[in-house]
Parts: C-alpha cells; structure tokens; sequence
C-alpha cells in the first residue's frame, strides 16, 4: 500500500455495487469523514443543457483520501457532458470527443503543473502522465498552486490530486522518481505529446531522442519572454533536436557536466540576446544571491495557457509547424492603445420633408416615397405631357431575393398607388393602366396614370398618411386587433381589388415566426444572399446613404445594436455555418413577430410581372390604411417568398434547396394561402411606442421628357 503522501487518485464507489455500497457505510460511519451530495444540482445542469440526453448513470462516490472527504458526482459521461459544456463551440462536440482519446505526458510539475492542470480543466486529454521526483518546498509557492499544507509532498503528486478534485473521472499516472534513462521509454510509451518542463539539460536530451525515436512531437515553454518550442518529431523523426540550435551534443557528456560548464549550451537554446534584461542580470547572480532562476507565477500561468492550446492543435490536427515564437506579455503590454470609439450618431431620417406644391411634382414626391425591399428604389417613373409612366430601373441589378423582378414589381405597384393618392388629393386622378407584360423589360414600361380631372374622397383622406407611412421595426407592446381594424384592412385590400388574408392566432403567429426565423438563419449563413443583406444597409456618413436601409431605422435596442458588427462579420458566420448553428440569427425575426398583432399575407393569384404589380397597389393601400389606424407595420417576408421552382430555390441557397422548400409549403399552409395563390408579400402588424425612422430617396429616379408640362 502507497504511504498517504503517495495516494493521488480518487476512489470512485458505485451506487450499485455491493462492494462499493458496503465501502460507504464505512465512510459514513468512520469519524472525521465528510460526506458531500450535490446530485441534485448537477442533475438540474444536465437537465438544463437540452439536446439528447447522456444514457441512464448510476451516480456514484468520489472519496478523496487525503481529504478525508467524498462528494457524489454524475456517471462518468454525464459527468463529462456538463462539466465541459462551456467549452462548447470553442470546442466542437465532435473536437471534445476526439481529444478523450488523446495521452499527454509532463515532466517537471512546476511550468508543468500549470500545463497538466489547464490540460485537465479543458478537457484536451483522455489520459495525463506526471513525472518529478522533486518535493514542494517553500520557496515553489510564488508560482505552483499548492498550498503550505503540501509541503514536502511530491510535486507530480500535488498537481494529480489538484486534477483528481476537478475531474475523478480522468486517469493521471505519476512518476515520483521523475523520468531517468531506464524508464523513458516506458513513460513514453503510446504518448501522444510530450510536454517538456523539466530542469535538466541532459534529460532534455533524452526526452527529445526518445521521442523521435517514437515519433512523439515535443512542446516546451520557458517562462522568460514566453518562449515556446514546437518539435514535431511525428512528422520529421529525423529533425535534430532543439531545432538544431546545439549542433552535435552528447547526452552523457551533457551529463557530466557542471551547472556552470551547461550554461553556454542553455544560452544557445534560449539566445542570449533574446533574454529579458532581468533575467540576463539575474544569470549573473546565479550561486551569489540567487539559488536558481528566477520565475513569476504569472509566466508559468501563461506557459499553462500556451502549451494547452498548441497540444490542443496537434491533437486535432491543425496545421501546426516545428518551430519557436514568443508570447511576451510585457512587450504587448508596453504597446497597448486606446481604441477609435466610434461616434454614437444622432438620427437623420427625413421625416419632415417638404412636400411640393405643383401637383405633378406632388405625384412624384408621392410615388417616390413608397416601400421597396431594401429601400432599392427598383422604378422609374417618367413624366410625360398627361401621365406618368412607370417602369423597372435598369439599374442596380436585382437583388437575388427578387426572383423574377416581383420585389421590383411590388415596389413599382406601391408608387403607383401612392401617385393615385396624390392624383386624388389634388384632383387630377385619371386612368390607370397596367402593362400586359408577362415577363420584366426595364426598356418597357409596366404601368401608366394619366392625368385627368377626377376626384376620390376615400384616396383624398389617404393623403396625409400615405406620406406619413414608413416601415417601423421595433418591436410591438400590444398583441391585440380589434373587429373593425381588422375589416378596415380587409377593405383597404378590396378598394384595389386585392385578396390578403391576416393571421392573429398565437399559435400560428408562433409557427409562422419560427419559418421566418429559419428563413432569416439560411440567409445569413448564405453567402450571396447575406452579400445582398449587407450590401442593403447604409451607415451614418455612407457616401451612397440615398438608397438601402439605414441602420438607425432597424428598430434595434442598445444590445442588439452592440452585436450588430459582430453577426455581419463574414468569419463568424461562416464558423456558425460550419457548426451547423446559428440559430440566433432568427431571433430578432422571431421576438418581432410573436409579439406582434397580426401577419397580413397579400395575395396575388397569377404570376405575371402586371399581376405583381397590382398585388404592389394592394400592399401599399392596406399599409396605409394601418398607418392612418395607428398601427405599425413590417414587411416580414423570407427569402423563398418569390422562389416557382426548385431551380429558383438551387439560386437562392444550392444546399439548402429542399429545407426552402418545405419552409415555403410550412409557410402556405401556416398562413392559409394555398391552391394557385401566390404570397406576394407578409407584413407584421402591430402598437409600438417607438417612432420609425425614414430612409432616404435617391434624386435620380425620376426623369421628365420633353413633352411634359410642370405646374
């Protein structure tokens, strides 16, 4: 039996197992022993993490005897799951799981201690080897985390049972007598890495032929500037050992040598030159007032932190090279600036824009204050001697949402509906046509208004909420619509003739935001169509702030703000994205829409660039009919919404073809839109307290030809 300075481990008793149910009767009945149990709390944290659930456990003991103390812990997978939980993500489930099977040996438990410790605490091994045959003194307690009680205790002893108290589950051998030529090999033996923190230049030696012999990669940190080594011996066997910086050195000789006669060899390794000015000084003190070299506990935590994360590499086989750096924290420290606050920007939506007093300039302000995806502002409107006429803009190219140009489409719908408003308002409404045009040509036009004499109270009283209305995004206080909102919407799809159908159930507002959430996920994650995404948002000072969504109207909140340019960054999404996560990039869609009033879906039943363009006339008419009510209004519409066929899905996402498809059937169904109707477009409803911010309109969409009267 070892002495009780040799135990490390812990001793694990299983609930059920006779043998071990008998062991702790006697602990519970042997005075001094302290019996723990936080099941309860762990089992909660299982519970908590979701996802499929560890198997069934038996709970089991952990006595530790050197405590004298035993706490009942998870079984071992359990245990493992919720002890590593936070590591999730910066390590992968699969990464985790990989490591489990990774041994990793340690000679020299003081920069060793910090090594196998943060080895053990993140999970980076399946198996850890101790080896020293030096005893804690006093002096090792300005940089090893042991305590006055482990006094005269084996240093490789003291750093086991610090990670038999993290995890009992995690087998650790030791070397008490440390690692001498006759038991290399064997500590050797089916290592992994090897973590070289040992004092002795001779046994560096040996290590480092053991290990090329074995194909073992070496990893090394010296305290002093953060100097780290890598030698990947299991990928060059043949590479000479410390990169070649002692040329042909003899082990024995090495051995024989005095601590004076080895210190030109270890200047070689560490480069004289490259010494931090106080240790360089403190060389000079060696066996005059100092014992030995002098180490802070701060460089040997880093060593720690360092070593764990290389070995973490190699084991999953990240390209790592041989080679050496540093990780200097008083240099780093020395160069710190002050970071560009960027400056909080007041809001410059146009709210108060001043309307013009001709009426056919009227029309146009009218026309070119309608919605657009994007704030893209896809028309162009003409304004000929008695009538304007409307078309597609050549320019910019479509968005790749805007399948088949139906966004465009809306949007044209919309400034031709609010042109009638002001028509009416000014009493020269006249006729309106819509082009036969099955497919989009930006050299044809898709609608014409022609001036007249006509007048329309209903549009009339229009006038002013129609140059009122804008897309507000904040979220919505109240989840309720009343009987004659709701038959006021109806109608104002019915005064253009239109079909919309408006969702107020809970449960189905609940499903609904979970497809636009999803929608939402597959959009970022996208790389052309978060492209598009980005491409759509203007910040404060942007130099072409005349077109696309300003950030200042998103309706976020300081949080959501805050992390805004951390979810557009391209590398972040793209590790989401090979995590197979991501599914908070919903979650502004998803809170916005459970808690809104209604989703309003407008219908259209053909599919020709005219049939879109009137479903435009019909969203804007029941947009401004909410706005006049009070409400507040969001298009909410997902990327498939314009998608016919499978080849328009493979364009929007080619991977994610057959989920946009079921999302698009989910979304029919869940709205109540099915036979030949087509979505044209889904806006959210609801009250708010917050004001909307309106984005701004490009000067150039607009053009009069030589045959037009102004006035």
């Amino acid at each position: 039996m070892p002495g009780n300075d040799e135990v490390y481990t812990a001793v694990l008793l299983s609930e059920d197992h006779p043998d071990h149910v008998d062991e702790l009767e006697r602990l519970r009945a042997e005075a001094g022993v302290v019996l723990v149990d936080r099941l309860e709390e762990q089992c909660d944290g299982l519970h908590r993490l979701g996802g499929p659930a560890a198997r069934e456990e038996t709970p089991q003991w952990a006595y530790y005897p050197w405590r004298r103390t035993a706490i009942r812990v998870l079984g071992p997978s359990s245990f493992r799951r919720l002890r590593l939980d936070r590591n999730r993500n910066k390590i992968t489930a699969a990464e985790q799981e990989r490591l489990e099977s990774v041994t990793v040996g340690v000679v020299g438990l003081s920069v060793g201690h910090a090594v196998a410790h943060t080895l053990a605490l993140e999970g980076v091994c399946g198996e850890i080897r101790l080896a020293d045959f030096d005893v804690l003194e006093l002096s090792n307690l300005n940089r090893v985390p042991a305590t006055l009680l482990d006094l005269g205790i084996n240093k490789a002893v003291i750093a086991a049972r610090r990670i038999a108290e993290v995890d009992p589950y995690l087998p650790v051998r030791v070397w008490c007598d440390g690692v001498v030529p006759c038991t290399v090999g064997d500590f050797l033996d089916g290592l992994d890495v090897l973590v070289d923190e040992c004092d002795s230049l001779d046994m560096k030696m040996l290590l480092r032929a053991e290990a090329s012999r074995r194909r073992v990669p070496v990893v090394m940190h010296t305290s002093d500037r953060g100097l780290v080594d890598v030698e990947r011996f299991d990928l060059e066997p043949e590479r000479p050992p410390f990169h070649g910086l002692l040329g042909d050195v003899d082990v024995e000789a090495l051995a024989a040598l005095s601590s004076r006669d080895k210190v030109p060899h270890v200047l070689r390794i560490l480069g004289a030159g490259e010494l931090s000015m106080r240790l360089a000084a403190s060389m000079l003190e060696i066996d005059e007032t100092l014992e030995a070299w002098p180490q802070l506990a701060s460089d040997v935590a880093l060593g720690g932190a360092t070593i764990t994360g290389l070995i973490r590499r190699i084991a999953l086989g990240d390209n790592l090279d041989s080679g050496r750096g540093r990780i200097d924290l008083d240099e780093l420290l020395q160069r710190l600036e002050s970071p560009a606050a960027e400056a909080v920007e007041a809001s410059t939506g146009r709210n108060d824009e001043e309307v013009p007093e001709g009426p056919v300039e009227a029309l146009v302000h009218a026309a070119v204050r309608a919605p657009s995806g994007g704030n893209s502002q896809p028309w162009s409107i003409t304004v000929e001697r008695r009538r304007l006429v409307f078309s597609i803009a050549p320019e910019p190219a479509p968005v790749l949402m805007d399948l088949h140009h139906r966004g465009s489409c809306i949007a044209v719908g919309a400034a031709l509906f609010n042109a009638k408003v002001a028509a009416a308002a000014h009493g020269i409404l006249g006729p309106v046509t819509l082009a036969s045009n099955d497919r989009i040509d930006p050299n044809r036009p898709v609608a014409t208004l022609e001036f007249g004499d006509g007048a329309d109270p209903h549009l009339s009283e229009l006038y002013g909420p129609m140059l009122a209305r804008a897309t507000n995004r904040h979220p919505t206080h109240d989840r309720t619509l009343t009987g004659r909102e709701v038959v006021a919407l109806y109608d104002a799809a019915t005064l253009e003739g239109g079909r919309i159908r408006i969702v107020t159930d809970p449960a189905t507002l609940d499903e609904s935001s979970e497809i636009l959430a999803e929608s939402d996920r597959i959009r970022y994650l996208t790389r052309e169509l978060r492209r598009d995404m980005v491409g759509e948002l203007r910040w404060h000072g942007s130099d072409n702030a005349d077109s696309g969504i300003e950030v200042n109207s998103l309706g976020l909140d300081a949080a959501e703000s805050a992390m805004l340019d951390v979810v557009l960054r391209d590398d972040v999404l793209d590790q989401l994205d090979d995590w197979g996560l991501g599914g908070g990039l919903g979650r502004i869609t998803r809170d916005r829409v459970r808690g809104s009033a209604a989703l309003i879906a407008v219908v259209t039943e053909g599919d020709s660039a005219r049939d879109y363009v009137h479903a435009g006339t019909v969203v804007e008419s029941v947009w401004v009919h909410a706005q006049a009510l009070g409400l507040a209004v969001q298009p909410v519409s997902p990327v498939f919404l314009y998608a016919d066929t499978p080849a328009d899905l493979d364009r929007l996402s080619r991977r994610d073809t057959d989920v946009l498809d079921a999302l698009r059937t989910k979304f029919s169904v869940s709205l109540g839109v099915a036979g030949d109707d087509r979505i044209a477009l889904v806006m959210r409803i609801g009250r708010t307290r917050h004001a909307a911010e309106r984005s701004r309109r490009r000067p150039d969409r607009v053009r009069y030809s030589h045959q037009s009267e102004q006035g």
